[in-house]
């Protein structure tokens, strides 16, 4: 149990003394069933609460698959007036992990607004604008350069072809260069279904992505800008993460080094683990600078769009792969 300085620790103490005191004194042939209910991890409950005669049956309660997330936009959807055309399925496709509050939160936001633009139903528009007011943040329009919009913009679209093209499991459905959050720009990405692990496949490939705007930046402009600090903080932590943790070494080293004290690693070892770290930020570099030069076309294509417009939506940024005859390589044929 966490005690903090403002004496949280003891009053949830207090709490579950009260509740302990209450549940003893219920008769053992009374049929009597107390039902409770947490968010807390179960490692963090007091034992006392588990122990048998007490909470002794366990249910957990996971977040909702694709189906049940359908099940649930349809639901809040009958308490409020929607254009009947939005494709229920696509939303809860693009609301994968989403718990039940989470969803009921983006149709009463979408509803908010919708009531500001003045509309009578809400469209696929605000519940697009409403996910990402929830997670990326209010936009705000920033008076940028000329020449910073265009960098941003081609920043944006080297993350925007890479994820397109050859991210095994991830999909995009936005782009933009309208500042949220503090961000000057974003590509708005998530798994096509529920993942539980994450394959090496999937890792380097949330690498390649997370280094194909300053890879798109070099190509373009010779140099980059501090703005691909966060999508370098990501792109280590994964790679990182490969190498001390998740045993995908090439050199044979696996296990999880990070439960390994300090003092009991030599330098010269963990001098080889973060070089291994480093070959494969490296070898990401080379295959996305391949990739964008193969498509560059493409890249100038929607950074133009994206100075043009702002944003692009998923329907828009499809077609613009179609008309070059483009999908993901991962993609299969119904």
């Amino acid at each position: 149990m966490v005690h903090d300085a403002f004496g949280g620790g003891q009053e949830l103490n207090s709490t579950i003394n009260q509740l302990l005191t209450a549940m003893d004194g219920i008769e053992p042939n009374a049929n009597v069933v107390v039902v409770g209910a947490t968010n807390v991890v179960e490692d963090a409950l007091d034992p006392a609460l588990l122990r048998p005669g007490r909470f002794d049956r366990k249910i957990f309660v996971d977040r909702p698959n694709l189906d049940e997330r359908k099940a649930t936009f349809e639901y809040y959807f009958k308490k409020v007036r929607y254009d009947e055309t939005i494709d229920i399925g696509r939303l809860a496709r693009k609301a994968v992990y989403k718990t039940p509050a989470e969803i009921q939160n983006i149709i009463q936001e979408a509803a908010l607004i919708a009531a500001r633009n003045q509309a009578d139903k809400i469209s696929y528009k605000e519940i697009s604008q409403a996910i990402e007011r929830i997670e990326l943040g209010v936009a705000h329009h920033l008076n940028m350069t000329t020449q910073e919009k265009e960098r941003v913009a081609y920043h944006e679209a080297g993350h925007l072809v890479v994820l397109y093209l050859h991210h095994p499991t991830d999909e995009v459905f936005k782009a933009s260069i309208i500042s949220r959050g503090g961000t000057l720009g974003a590509v708005h990405h998530q798994p096509r279904e529920e993942l539980y692990t994450r394959s090496k496949d999937d890792l380097h490939a949330s690498v390649r992505v997370a280094l194909a705007g300053f890879v798109a930046e070099k190509i373009r402009y010779g140099v980059t800008s501090s703005g691909v600090a966060q999508d370098f903080s990501g792109a280590m932590a994964i790679s990182h993460d490969m190498v001390w943790k998740f045993g995908m070494s090439k050199n044979g080293y696996f296990g999880d080094y990070s439960h390994v004290p300090a003092a009991h690693l030599s330098e010269a070892f963990k001098e080889k683990l973060n070089m291994e770290s480093q070959d494969i930020l490296n070898r990401a570099e080379h295959e996305v600078a391949d990739i964008l030069k193969a498509e560059w076309n493409i890249v100038e294509r929607f950074a133009n769009e994206l100075v043009a417009k702002g944003e692009l939506e998923y329907d828009e940024i499809d077609l613009i792969f179609k008309d070059y005859g483009k999908q993901p390589i991962y993609r299969t044929s119904a």
